[in-house]
């Protein structure tokens, strides 16, 4: 991501971005407005459009300087929606410098990665009511993913409290050629699984059409909300 996001004019309707991007230090981020706030829209927006500032940074610092930059944003944020409004989002993430990764989370978009014929596997954990009270033991895992809280966010930017608003970010990985990064909003997790999605991917397809495939079939179920995927392919 060098600045490359879909603009206001252009939300109402279906989108695709494909490239190839060769740059050492790479961003690619989807970030989903809150549906139960307001202005959810503006807060994606300025979460993901400002995003491409932080490619002069290294693996190192990464982490620092993306935990400053949700602050700023969600200051921001808390600024302009002032009053009775409020705006918040999700966030999901995986920045690359060179053979090394790091993916970030806030709320309950997430990060997939597979490797070779190893299944697709969730490496963000939702920051949701029902995972919460899973960990708490409170839900079993088949509970949690229909359970009524599932879609409130205890964690997101916007968040007024610092605790609210810190995200979580892995460890730098080392990755190889052939490996993939599925990003995606809750508009498409909530409607398939880990094992449908690594089935489409599995197929050898193209990124562009891998992201079709899987918006094709969250709407064929009936999805009611907005769906975002983006796949990585390492060459």
């Amino acid at each position: 991501m060098r600045g490359v996001y879909m603009r206001a004019e252009e939300r109402n309707v279906g989108g695709l971005f494909k490239g190839v991007y060769e740059d050492k230090r790479q961003m690619y981020a989807v970030c989903d407005g809150m549906g139960g706030l307001d202005q959810g829209e503006l807060a994606s927006l300025l979460a993901v459009s400002n995003m491409d500032r932080l490619l002069d940074t290294g693996f190192r610092a990464i982490p620092n300087a993306l935990r400053k930059y949700i602050d700023e944003i969600s200051s921001d944020l808390q600024y302009q929606c002032s009053g009775a409004h409020s705006s918040g989002c999700t966030l999901a993430a995986v920045y690359l410098d060179g053979a090394l990764a790091v993916t970030a989370n806030l709320g309950d978009s997430r990060v997939y990665f597979k490797r070779g014929a190893i299944p697709l596997v969730q490496v963000t954990e939702d920051h949701s009511q029902a995972v919460w009270y899973l960990k708490q033991g409170i839900l079993t895992p088949q509970e949690a993913e229909t359970h009524r809280s599932r879609n409130t966010l205890r964690r997101y930017v916007g968040a007024h409290s610092q605790e609210g608003r810190t995200p979580d970010i892995s460890k730098a990985t080392r990755i190889k050629r052939g490996d993939v990064f599925l990003i995606c909003s809750d508009g498409l997790s909530n409607m398939m699984s880990a094992s449908e999605m690594d089935g489409e991917i599995s197929k050898g397809q193209g990124c562009a059409d891998i992201c079709r495939a899987l918006t094709a079939l969250a709407l064929k179920r009936g999805a009611d909300d907005n769906i975002t995927v983006m796949t990585l392919r390492i060459c």
